[in-house]
């Protein structure tokens, strides 16, 4: 009985916890646990992703299954040098009564036969049937299964949502640049336009102003030398001898009296005005005062005058 353990043990360490038989083309799945080939495969056939084990629960994200040439050549062994003639099923014996397993105790999480559960160590326990118990955690695997696909398509559907608003939330923004550049673009071309139109309203005003006023000194200028050789002569003619002064003097003071002083004369109306006062211009100012009340009141205006400056 003694020499009966070891190799009870070795048999269950050679034998497939789904179909409680001995591996048929065993393969190891990412956690390290063993299945018959065809036993896994038949618990992932309906899954895509989030594969999990039905021995551990602990899920892969691949399909990854390694076949186990040593344990499939223990089982083999097993077959020939202890039961060379038994088949799988007539192998699942107690290796305490030497009876068939035929129950399964919950509360322990093991095959049992019915001696053992008649034992002292099993009387309180849960015990079913090894097919009714199967088939009990079959149903609870698969139910794990179905709620594990149904939130693993929720997760799909929330996550193909989000990439649709990133890509959407992109293609917006691709939008608004580019209708931010060619607004300022535009905006930049207006401006630079109206400065070339404003200069150059200046610069001819300027002209015009500048001509007026010269049409204006020129007189003024002939008539203010004509004034200075008056006086100088006045002032000589007072420094001469009485009779000499007497001698002249009336001619040099009707000279005097047909000298006329020229009056300054009113401007024409928008001399004194300056460009920056016309209405274009005045314009121009207000809706720059507009656009500049539109923009947030973080915005530091300065350091956009700054950059406009560089």
């Amino acid at each position: 009985m003694a020499a009966a353990a070891p190799l009870q043990s070795l048999k269950e360490e050679a034998t497939c916890c789904i179909c409680l038989e001995y591996f048929t083309e065993p393969v190891s799945v990412e956690c390290g646990h063993a299945f018959c080939l065809s036993c896994i495969t038949q618990c992932w056939e309906a899954l895509e992703a989030n594969f999990p084990c039905p021995q551990c629960m602990e899920t892969s994200q691949n399909k990854t299954l390694r076949p186990i040439r040593l344990v499939a050549n223990m089982v083999e062994t097993l077959k020939q040098l202890h039961f060379p003639n038994a088949t799988p099923q007539e192998e699942n014996m107690c290796r305490e009564h030497e009876e068939k397993l035929k129950l399964f105790c919950k509360d322990d999480q093991r095959p049992i036969c019915v001696i053992c559960r008649e034992s002292k160590g099993h009387r309180s326990h849960t015990v079913l049937p090894i097919p009714e118990a199967a088939q009990e955690y079959k149903d609870k695997l698969y139910s794990q299964m179905e709620h594990l696909k149904k939130e693993l398509k929720e997760m799909q559907e929330w996550g193909e949502e989000e990439s649709r608003k990133a890509s959407e939330l992109e293609g917006n923004i691709m939008k608004q640049r580019e209708n931010i550049l060619s607004t300022f673009e535009h905006l930049k071309q207006f401006l630079e336009k109206e400065k070339q139109q404003l200069l150059s309203r200046l610069e001819k005003e300027q002209e015009e102003k500048m001509k007026k006023i010269q049409e204006k000194l020129t007189p003024l200028e002939k008539q203010q030398s004509t004034h200075r050789s008056l006086i100088t002569e006045l002032e000589r003619k007072c420094q001469q001898q009485d009779v000499d002064l007497l001698k002249d003097v009336k001619s040099v003071l009707s000279r005097c009296s047909e000298v006329k002083a020229l009056k300054p004369q009113e401007d024409a109306p928008g001399m004194e005005t300056p460009l920056l006062s016309t209405t274009r211009h005045a314009h121009l100012q207000e809706k720059l005062t507009e656009l500049k009340e539109t923009f947030p009141a973080e915005m530091d205006w300065r350091y956009v005058k700054s950059c406009e400056r560089e």
